[in-house]
């Protein structure tokens, strides 16, 4: 009977079994430094199992376990499913107390069940070795990046960055957004995919990264030139800034006028001209915009067998009307064919710059030259002489 009683208890024991162990049971850091351990767990029996966790530290050392998935979340026990290839990790950490020397120091890590039937022990030898090294300050958890730092735009452009935030800590975080920018521009933020949306903070997970949109808005009538951004992120006692520039180059509005819609008097879009004869017309042209146009070159499309000059042709800048006050004024000698059939013509006169490129059609109206008209009139007397003599002659006989 005795025998068949401890072969049950054999049998019991058996059945229950864990596993509590360190890879690595000695450890070296200087003593300004968090010791910093992982732990295994591992249920070996048929039935769950609670694991309540104890240590002994030395004096005056502050030492606890925590979770390595929730590091600010402190534990005192582990509930183990029964699965011999399942391992749970935790964390062991300890701090050392202020003015602590050099030396070893042993920590004696304790796993017991709930029914404190078995128990596991791990033994830590820690060496402190070196100074303290002299306090620095804290480095942020917060780190920011951006591909274009510099954008380049005409005034009235918004400049758009895409920044890249990265929460390194080990908790999900709200990022606060802010700018510093010149006086009298705008700024927002937006998620990178949903531009229509603006926001002033956004929800970054735990060692993970995410994407906003910086768009910034320039004042009306803004000056060419070079203006730094400040992008800033903030989380908790956390905080990063990133350096960017906005390059106002200015804008470039060609215009193209006739005289009449800038004098109030001469010609119009409708002109008339006589085929065969050289028709001047005059152009205006100015920069509405502002920054100057460069290489700029005047040249026209129309019908086959016309002519079309400009004095001048070519134009080297032509500046801002706000620095000369005065449009520029074109010579444009139109000269139809000389058989132009009378009737209405198109003639495209065209003003193309490096940066900007203009067209105005004239409606051109092309009647008989004179000297057609003086051979029909002296056709018309031709014959009425010739008439006149027949009727004289008849009227003899």
């Amino acid at each position: 009977m005795g025998l068949i009683l401890l072969a049950s208890f054999v049998g019991l024991a058996a059945e229950r079994s864990f596993l509590f162990y360190t890879e690595y049971p000695t450890v070296a850091l200087s003593p300004d430094r968090d010791l910093s351990l992982d732990l295994t767990l591992q249920n070996l029996g048929t039935e769950p199992e609670t694991i309540f966790l104890s240590v002994d530290a030395p004096s005056g050392w502050n030492a606890w376990f925590e979770t390595t998935s929730y590091p600010v979340l402190q534990i005192g026990a582990v509930y183990l499913l029964p699965d011999p290839a399942k391992k749970t990790t935790i964390r062991f950490k300890a701090r050392p107390p202020a003015g602590v020397k050099t030396g070893t120091f042993t920590f004696t890590l304790t796993a017991t069940t709930a029914d404190k039937k078995l128990s596991q022990t791990v033994s830590i030898q820690v060496s402190l070795q070196g100074t303290p090294a002299p306090e620095t300050p804290k480095e942020t958890r917060l780190t920011l990046s951006v591909t274009y730092p510099s954008v380049e735009n005409p005034a009235g452009k918004d400049f758009t960055y895409d920044i890249t935030i990265r929460n390194e800590a080990d908790t999900e975080r709200v990022v606060n957004l802010r700018a510093q920018i010149p006086p009298l521009w705008r700024a927002y933020f937006t998620p990178r995919w949903q531009t229509d949306t603006r926001i002033t903070s956004i929800k970054i997970g735990a060692n993970s990264s995410d994407t906003v949109r910086f768009v910034v808005t320039p004042p009306v009538g803004v000056e060419q030139g070079e203006y730094p951004l400040v992008f800033m992120a903030q989380a908790d006692g956390d905080s990063a800034t990133l350096n960017l520039k906005a390059v106002v180059t200015g804008t470039y509005d060609l215009r193209l006028a006739t005289e009449a819609e800038v004098t109030g008097q001469g010609d119009t879009r409708n002109i008339r001209a006589v085929a065969g004869k050289e028709r001047v017309f005059t152009l205006y042209l100015w920069n509405a915009g502002s920054a100057s146009l460069t290489g700029l070159t005047l040249y026209a499309t129309k019908p086959s067998g016309w002519e079309v000059t400009f004095v001048p042709e070519k134009l080297e800048e032509v500046l801002p009307l706000g620095l000369t006050q005065k449009p520029e004024k074109v010579t444009v000698k139109i000269k139809p064919a000389g058989r132009a059939i009378p009737g209405d013509y198109t003639v495209t006169l065209i003003a193309a710059a490096t940066q900007d490129r203009k067209q105005m059609d004239l409606r051109v109206t092309v009647g008989a030259s004179m000297g057609w008209g003086w051979i029909g009139v002296g056709v018309v007397v031709a014959v009425v002489a010739g008439l006149t003599g027949i009727f004289v002659r008849l009227g003899r006989r």
